[in-house]
């Protein structure tokens, strides 16, 4: 049963995903004067569609994206209703509103979780893996940790980044327990085997924390400016360590399935994590100055701009077709090793 929910949640991310980042354009697009043709959830082939006040409204077969299908989008069409007629400036913001509107979709899903109340994980040890750093330095279960290298972890989150801040290395961790206070080291393992953390503890006790709303947002703006700024490292380790930390669809189910599973016991926010964490991810990597993308236009966008003229359309289509078909390549070869994964059970 939870398989199936979290499939069919999946979908409801993916959708609202999509709609809120083609809204984005279309918003724009129409407050521009620009015509559009097609509003697109889903890829062709075409289900169903209603046109209105000109633009065709369509639900596709293919579930995973969507489009907003503008007049001359390449530059082929001069009219002063067209995408390439309007001003650089103004095509610069159609092209960004997409990716924008979904990093402050990320915003405002963390501002509504912080401020309903979100569960935040403590630092007591509530297991210890057997052979593990942990239990070779003593600790057990019912340890709380307050401090790492001397600095206080409040909560479960700022423990498990000071650890990985110093991965094979020595880390002084203090300990409570039943009002005495340690001092243990150990070192966190750079390969933990599959299931561990790199100490090899488990911290399963949460409370649920609410928060004003000036705390709320910069919470909010903090979380997703984070997730932003760690986009350029993670791009930086994908020729060193290849796609193996990079999802695609079957990866991200997996990833929502387990959310959904986690919200039985503590409520949505494992969901609402997941719904912000893509809703920045797709903001951010769309922007990418690949072709196909919203990044890759808006680079033409520009370079036409600073030659004073459009390029040659049927050069620009031909790029962004080569561009998307790259991606499509990529997108199979993830959703391989995502498969790959699954049936070794190392998901």
């Amino acid at each position: 049963m939870t398989l199936v929910l979290g499939i069919l949640t999946f979908f409801v991310v993916l959708t609202v995903l999509v709609l809120v980042h083609e809204a984005g354009h279309f918003t724009f697009a129409k407050l521009f004067g620009v015509r559009v043709d097609e509003f697109g959830l889903g890829f062709p082939p075409r289900v169903a569609g209603r046109r209105v006040r000109g633009t065709l409204y369509s639900l596709n077969a293919i579930p995973l994206g969507g489009f907003v299908k503008m007049r001359g989008e390449n530059g082929e069409d001069t009219a002063p209703d067209s995408f390439g007629a309007k001003p650089p400036w103004q095509r610069l913001v159609i092209l960004a509103a997409g990716p924008i509107m979904n990093v402050l979709l990320a915003v405002a899903v963390f501002f509504v979780m912080f401020s309903v109340g979100y569960p935040k994980g403590l630092t007591t040890i509530t297991g210890v893996a057997s052979g593990s750093p942990a239990q070779r330095a003593g600790l057990i279960a019912g340890d709380r940790i307050t401090r790492v290298d001397g600095r206080t972890v409040a909560d479960r989150a700022a423990l498990q980044d000071a650890i990985a801040a110093r991965l094979g290395h020595a880390v002084t961790l203090t300990v409570v327990d039943s009002g005495i206070t340690r001092i243990v080291r150990v070192v966190p393992r750079v390969h933990p085997p599959n299931g561990q953390g790199a100490v090899g503890i488990v911290m399963a006790r949460t409370v649920i924390v609410h928060v004003g709303p000036g705390t709320a947002l910069r919470e909010s703006v903090g979380q997703v400016g984070g997730m932003v700024a760690s986009v350029p490292s993670l791009l930086a380790s994908i020729p060193a360590h290849g796609a193996q930390n990079v999802s695609g669809p079957i990866g991200i189910a997996n990833v929502t399935t387990q959310a959904v599973g986690a919200s039985r016991q503590i409520g949505p926010s494992p969901v609402f994590s997941v719904l912000a964490i893509l809703s920045t991810s797709l903001g951010v990597l769309n922007l990418l100055p690949i072709p196909a993308l919203d990044g890759g236009r808006i680079l033409f966008v520009l370079v036409s701009w600073i030659r004073r003229r459009n390029l040659d359309p049927e050069l620009e289509g031909l790029i962004h077709a080569a561009g998307m078909a790259f991606l499509l390549v990529l997108i199979a070869f993830i959703s391989y090793q995502d498969i790959v994964r699954w049936v070794s059970g190392s998901f």
